[in-house]
């Protein structure tokens, strides 16, 4: 104590700084430390717990996102094929499979109520039937969009009614669910001036087929099933719409 002054030797302060030897201020301020670190701890625990709980159900809703299988567009609101499902499409006799569209997508003919089909495909069929009347073909339809069902009727009944079998049927008619009219873009034009041509191959002698031939393109439509296709039978009486974008997708999309 002889290097302390004399004044700080008589001073309160001084001898309470002198009784307390080192080591215990070094032991004191070390349990300060971990009372600090505890206090915060204790703070911060709730608001990781809280980000756990929030964050394990997104994750959870991450990976059951992943595990789920696309959609097909049929099933979709728009009843559009999407890239994805149509490059995905399979064949079945020579008949590509079509998804059956939404009939919410589908419009009638002013016409013929009967014949439904999507909004810019009956438009242009409406135009097509005026301007050939107006230069006095008598150009008509009788068959737009399909369900499966009636496909399916279509298909396996009038096979049994005419004993025949499977793929002579399939050469003149497509099972369900591989129809284009469950596309509602598909049509099946007559000549009403001579009903007994009618889905019959003869109505390519018709004045409405020749129109038909010569100006159906301009309206966006073309023939399905042409002479000497590989798969099916001739139908000079089917044509399909591939006048917009959405068309073209479902008709000409690349399949696997």
């Amino acid at each position: 104590m002889d290097d302390i002054p004399e004044a700080r030797r008589d001073s309160p302060r001084a001898a309470v700084q002198t009784a307390v030897p080192s080591r215990w201020l070094w032991l004191g301020s070390g349990l300060l430390g971990l009372m600090v670190v505890g206090a915060l701890w204790y703070l911060i625990r709730p608001v990781a717990t809280a980000t756990e709980v929030k964050t394990e159900p997104a994750l959870a809703s991450v990976t059951e996102a992943a595990a789920t299988p696309l959609v097909p567009a049929a099933e979709t609101e728009s009843g559009q094929v999407s890239p994805e499902a149509a490059a995905k499409q399979a064949s079945l006799l020579g008949h590509r499979q079509y998804s059956e569209v939404e009939t919410t997508a589908l419009v009638p003919l002013k016409n013929n109520a009967g014949v439904r089909l999507h909004a810019d495909a009956a438009e242009k069929v409406e135009e097509m039937l005026a301007t050939a009347r107006a230069q006095g073909i008598q150009l008509g339809v009788i068959s737009g969009f399909r369900t499966w069902e009636e496909q399916r009727r279509l298909f396996f009944e009038v096979k049994a009614e005419r004993g025949q079998n499977t793929e002579t049927r399939a050469e003149v008619s497509a099972p369900p669910g591989y129809s284009e009219h469950h596309t509602g873009y598909a049509v099946d034009f007559v000549d009403l001036s001579a009903p007994e041509t009618h889905l019959e191959e003869p109505f390519e002698q018709t004045a409405a087929f020749r129109w038909l031939s010569e100006n159906a393109n301009r309206y966006g439509f073309e023939m399905s099933f042409p002479k000497d296709n590989p798969d099916i039978s001739y139908e000079p009486w089917h044509w399909r719409y591939v006048g917009d974008p959405a068309s073209l997708e479902v008709f000409f999309q690349e399949q696997e």
